[in-house]
């Protein structure tokens, strides 16, 4: 049954766009039949402009006058223009002569008038009718009652309305612009036709006509011709269809703006890379309670797992030029087979199967164990002025590179969750990712960071004896939130004993692997590893660890801006209406209980515009976070930094703020007690017995001294 639906639609379909395409050509031979005299005369003067081309290229002489450079006896005239470059100094001579004339002027407020008495006319019958309609409104709406979640009648009926007849047309709608997404030959036949009747083919055709004379003459006195033929050209569709001059216009104005923003989101990601680059391996992010800590150092992973792979593909490229004629592809499909079999799934296991690999080699070398590489015909070595390295020394570089690069899961490794929506296309040959934060629509392809085992980063005694992750940490990103209450100050730990039998901060070296860690994490002299932590102030993390970092302190952070024009304009207009609409939505709720036409309708207009506010927010917005950036011995002057927390990237459901909540929550579902449980006090004065409840240090304290 659903096929034969399908079926039937198709039909139909088909027949409506039969309809358009003959009623399409109807209105072009009737209204826009100019323009397939144009585009017949274009066509004609494109081969003689191509002809003319080619015989000036093998030196012939072409006598004919081209078409291309006169005017056209189909184009409608108009007498604003001059014909010729010359007579422009004239046309603007009278034009200014007539602008500043007093007749001129005596006309122009004779119109003006007119127009205000227009606008003063339909204001004298607008202004009473709102009124009326806002009295009429609060008459008919401000009347209390408490028929819960019912329709008025009004409501009723439009709903009936929307339902047999907005709804079917909004669905056929739908339905055939699925259909002509899956029918090619109805679009180019459309496209075709109305190409012609707009004179787009027309002007494309003229503008190819005028290059291929252009580019062997050079002849720039012509261009006037060519401007006001294209201005005239396209008065066509502007004239004939007026409603698509500005469709046009908001649509190139959207997509440029657009364009904008993205390019100064990118501007300001490239400015937050830079940032990143100049810190150390271990990064500190302190600041007060709602200073988005853990928001900036989630973002500054994000980036940093972007350019560790970016970095990857860079250094895999520089070995690539040093041995070009190695075949590279068979590498990398042995490397992938390799990772099938978990013969490779690090980096030091990369090092041992080029290690053997090179051991056979050199024990009976063949190009064959060199994936048919001929050291007689090409080079075993490279001299980059420097040191002398050989084909085998790169290989193990590009392997581990490959391996970062190719990895298909997260690269950061973090003591919360992050998400991430980078994706990787593949041709089956030389993978590409794509690590665009802003242009991606959907988060269709997430993963997530792998779990922080602290026993991974413990070169010391592990919690978890005999765990199979001790050691396996090599390259990446790790965020750690709140460090200090994981490895604790000075202070802290003034108790704690290094030679106690239980793991403790002392003992497990964790802060011997922050100083070491650069070791099992460098490629071609790169390390590819940082480490992202935050905590409110610096001192809540030990003294030894701390002098590793970079203090990065936020002083503020920034209200939401925009990325491009017109869009703080655009907010305040929505605040304004959406002021109005809860003000008005919230009296009528207070009121009544049942469900109104007006607010229907009124709450669908400010959805609408909530929606495309939203969408603004959070595709183009950011915030300024103003640092003070310091080394961790708290040595020298602190350096004032900004660092841009862009929506798109950071908000697009990357982590979330409570990242401990399912502690307390856990917590409290164990409990038979919520807030309203609580005591409260009967008096403005707290009694003797009400300060017991409190379980207070100070007042038990007081009460055991009496």
């Amino acid at each position: 049954m659903i096929n034969e639906n399908n079926k039937l639609k198709d039909i139909i379909y088909a027949i409506v766009s039969v309809l358009i395409i003959a009623a399409s050509i109807v209105i072009g031979l009737d209204i826009f039949f100019r323009s397939y005299c144009r585009a017949e005369e274009s066509i004609f003067h494109l081969g003689e402009s191509i002809k003319y081309y080619f015989m000036r290229i093998v030196q012939k002489d072409y006598t004919q006058e081209l078409g291309v450079n006169g005017y056209s006896e189909f184009i409608t005239w108009d007498n604003f223009f001059a014909k010729t470059q010359d007579g422009v100094s004239d046309r603007a001579k009278d034009y200014w002569e007539l602008f500043i004339s007093k007749k001129n002027f005596t006309n122009w407020l004779g119109e003006t008038g007119n127009i205000m008495g227009y606008i003063g006319k339909a204001g004298a019958i607008l202004i009473p009718l709102l009124f009326l309609f806002g009295y009429l409104i609060k008459q008919l709406y401000m009347k209390p009652n408490n028929n819960y979640n019912r329709d008025t009648i009004p409501l009723k009926i439009w709903k009936r309305i929307d339902i047999f007849i907005f709804q079917p047309i909004k669905e056929a709608i739908k339905g055939y612009i699925d259909y002509l997404r899956n029918c090619t030959p109805v679009i180019v036949l459309l496209i075709l036709v109305w190409g012609i009747n707009l004179n787009i083919f027309t002007i494309v055709f003229e503008f190819l006509s005028f290059y291929f004379y252009f580019v062997v003459t050079f002849n720039v006195a012509d261009l006037y011709i060519q401007l006001v033929k294209f201005i005239l050209d396209i008065q066509t569709p502007i004239k004939q269809v007026p409603i698509i001059a500005p469709i046009i216009f908001i649509w190139l104005f959207i997509k440029a703006r657009h364009e904008a923003a993205l390019r100064e989101l990118n501007r300001m990601e490239c400015c937050d890379k830079g940032f990143i680059n100049e810190l150390p391996i271990v990064s500190m992010v302190c600041g007060s309670m709602g200073k988005k800590k853990t928001t900036l150092i989630t973002d500054m992973a994000l980036s940093q797992e972007v350019m560790f792979r970016q970095k990857a593909l860079e250094l895999l490229q520089d070995c690539d030029l040093r041995f070009p004629n190695f075949p590279w592809i068979l590498f990398e499909l042995d490397i992938q087979r390799m990772m099938g079999y978990r013969q490779i799934y690090n980096l030091a296991t990369a090092k041992g199967w080029i290690e053997k690999k090179r051991m056979r080699y050199e024990k009976n070398p063949s190009a064959d164990k060199l994936y048919g590489y001929d050291i007689k015909r090409y080079p075993y070595e490279y001299y980059d002025a420097l040191k002398v390295v050989n084909i085998w020394d790169i290989l193990e570089s590009y392997a581990q590179l490959y391996l970062i690069y190719i990895i298909q899961s997260s690269l950061m490794v973090s003591n919360y969750s992050i998400r991430e929506d980078n994706y990787i296309y593949e041709e089956g040959n030389f993978p590409l990712w794509n690590f665009n934060f802003f242009s991606n629509n959907r988060n269709r392809f997430s993963r997530h960071a792998h779990i922080l085992d602290f026993d991974a980063l413990r070169l010391g005694k592990q919690v978890l004896e005999n765990n199979e992750k001790t050691g396996s940490f090599e390259f990446g990103v790790v965020n750690i939130s709140e460090v200090g209450k994981e490895r604790g100050n000075t202070l802290e730990l003034k108790e704690v004993k290094k030679g106690e039998f239980v793991t403790n901060q002392k003992n497990d070296l964790f802060n011997s692997w922050l100083k070491m860690c650069r070791h099992s994490a460098t490629v071609e002299n790169f390390p590819f590893i940082k480490v992202f932590t935050d905590e409110q102030r610096p001192e809540s993390w030990g003294a030894d660890a701390r002098d590793l970092c970079d203090i990065l302190t936020i002083n503020e952070v920034s209200q939401t801006k925009f990325a491009s024009v017109g869009y703080l304009l655009e907010g305040k207009v929505y605040r304004y209406i959406c002021d109005k609409f809860l003000g008005l939505y919230t009296s009528i709720r207070y009121l009544r209980g049942d469900n109104t036409l007006f607010m229907y309708l009124f709450k669908s207009i400010a959805a609408f515009l909530y929606k495309q506010h939203c969408l603004a927010v959070n595709k183009y917005g950011y915030s300024v976070a103003y640092i003070s950036r310091e080394k961790g011995t708290m040595e020298g002057d602190a350096i004032e930094e900004r660092y841009y927390v862009i929506n798109k990237k950071i908000y697009a459901d990357r982590f979330s703020t409570d990242c401990f909540s399912d502690y307390f929550n856990d917590r409290a579902r164990q409990t038979k007690v919520g807030l309203d449980d609580y005591e409260e006090y009967m008096e403005t004065k707290a009694s003797v017995d009400e300060l017991k409840m409190q379980n207070s240090y100070f007042i038990n304290s007081l009460y055991k001294e009496d």
